[in-house]
């Protein structure tokens, strides 16, 4: 089982569609079949038979984003917990039975930053039997104390190695920062006394909550035909009964707070080089849903390593490693968006280069002035050729995104599922091609140019303990320094 971050799932593919619900019959588009059964359960069916196989994916909107601070850490056990018994398989050995008997070639699981999933693939005419696996494994768990017991110590290593990996110590330590109001739903895992002290009960009553038919999705994919699928998924959840679907993600993350700074000396981290990223409080997808495809525009407008904003901040800024790691991105959220810019420094002499510091603020400064100038005149900046060039690689990659039918399946179209609808992704191209520059200037002006922004370093701990008058720079600039014992919100 995988503890997924998910936001990078899709990392480009981050605009949206306008919200719509689905209608309530059948749909086919592009290889892709819908249907809404009477519970609210949907069905989505990718029909591809390249390859004599199937792949079966269930879905539920929930995670990271759906937490409390009491029940952070929950979903991830919950995921565990779906593998080990059910009425049908209730141990472990009657569940690997089962796999084994239907010849599932790859199954797994995760829990992300917005949905839960479990999937398996199976023989293309084991079909049936794949679809009737996962309903008894969703519909009817058995929670017990002794099986619980064990997913704990299983799960508590798991989040060990996580609290331990540096790169989610920097992440967590800005994240339970900048959205300091609920900084739970930006952490999948959460503290390990909750994990420790979790019960039966709780797990029951989140199976009440979020594991309910109008909250979940069922994804077949690859050799099956649409009517077919249609039909198993009638058959083994059509029955099932549950209450209405959760409200997730409310009330919203609010506006960053002012002054966030943060530097983490990290032993491990390459010499030779700082990284740095600034962010900004971005749109969230069911929120302001048409910024978040102005949002893609724009950042592939940055993305060329040899257009021009790139090319401005290398000649403006000395000491940038390669304009390839100049990155700036806005990864698709239902709740807390963000805008993140990324680079690194060339630490060679403080002596002769300045304070590392200093130069994190001029860089900032300069990355400032250009969204100022793009926004000032976009269409001269970039010109009409280079905003037809980034609409068409977008449109590119949606397409590239479809072409394997388990992975469109499992990771397409579930993260679109799960974050928004998935009318936002089938309706992307068409949105894609709206965007204009005034609508790439309103999202500077509303984003980028007024609004709180924070800071985030990250360096070799021992260039860190070396350059002279860091501590002194580093209180005067407002910095916090960051580590393993006050990265994540439960130790603030």
């Amino acid at each position: 089982m995988n503890l997924s971050l998910r936001r990078g799932l899709v990392p480009l593919l981050v605009a949206a569609a306008l919200i719509a619900v689905l209608p309530l019959q059948a749909q086919t588009k592009g290889g892709l079949a819908h249907r809404v059964l009477a519970n609210g359960l949907e069905v989505f069916v990718v029909e591809n038979h390249a390859v004599p196989l199937a792949t079966v994916s269930v879905a539920f909107r929930g995670g990271a984003v759906a937490h409390t601070q009491e029940t952070a850490g929950l979903f991830h056990l919950y995921e565990h917990m779906l593998f080990t018994a059910n009425e049908k398989y209730p141990n472990q050995a009657a569940f690997t039975g089962a796999l084994n008997r239907m010849g599932v070639a790859n199954w797994n699981g995760s829990t992300g930053t917005e949905y839960i999933n479990y999937y398996i693939t199976v023989p293309s005419d084991k079909l049936g039997e794949g679809v009737e696996f996962w309903s008894w494994a969703v519909k009817k768990p058995l929670f017990d104390e002794e099986k619980l017991a064990n997913e704990k110590n299983v799960v508590l290593n798991e989040i060990q190695g996580y609290h331990n990996d540096p790169d989610q110590i920097m992440e967590n330590a800005f994240e339970s920062r900048i959205f300091a109001s609920y900084p739970w739903r930006k952490n999948i895992d959460g503290p390990d006394r909750i994990i420790q002290g979790a019960t039966v009960a709780q797990l029951e009553a989140m199976k009440a909550q979020f594991y309910v038919p109008r909250n979940m999705a069922l994804f077949v994919a690859g050799d099956v035909k649409p009517e077919a699928a249609f039909a198993l998924a009638e058959k083994w959840f059509g029955d099932w009964k549950g209450g209405a679907a959760p409200l997730v993600a409310e009330p919203p993350q609010g506006a960053y707070p002012a002054g966030v700074r943060i530097l983490y000396p990290d032993e491990d981290f390459y010499e030779g080089v700082a990284q740095v990223q600034f962010r900004w409080r971005g749109p969230d997808v069911l929120r302001q849903t048409k910024d978040t495809y102005t949002s893609d525009v724009f950042l592939f407008l940055l993305s060329s390593p040899v257009g021009r904003f790139k090319q401005d901040l290398m000649e403006k800024v000395p000491g940038l490693y390669d304009p390839e790691y100049i990155n700036f991105s806005y990864p698709t959220s239902r709740d807390g968006g963000s805008f993140y810019f990324s680079t690194y420094l060339v630490l060679d002499d403080p002596a002769k280069d300045g304070p590392t510091l200093d130069r994190v603020a001029a860089l900032e400064k300069a990355v400032k002035e250009e969204f100022a100038l793009i926004a000032k005149d976009p269409a001269a900046y970039f010109g009409a050729s280079e905003l037809a060039k980034a609409k068409a690689k977008l449109i590119d990659q949606n397409l590239l995104s479809t072409e394997v039918a388990s992975s469109y399946a499992t990771d397409v179209l579930t993260f679109w599922w799960a974050v928004a609808t998935t009318d936002y992704f089938t309706g992307y191209e068409a949105n894609c091609s709206k965007v204009g520059f005034d609508d790439i200037k309103a999202l500077i002006q509303a984003y980028l140019s007024t609004a709180n922004s924070a800071t985030a370093v990250r360096l070799r701990s021992d260039f860190h303990a070396s350059e002279p008058g860091m501590a002194e720079a580093e209180k005067a600039s407002g910095y916090v320094e960051v580590g393993p014992d006050n990265a994540f919100w439960w130790q603030r």
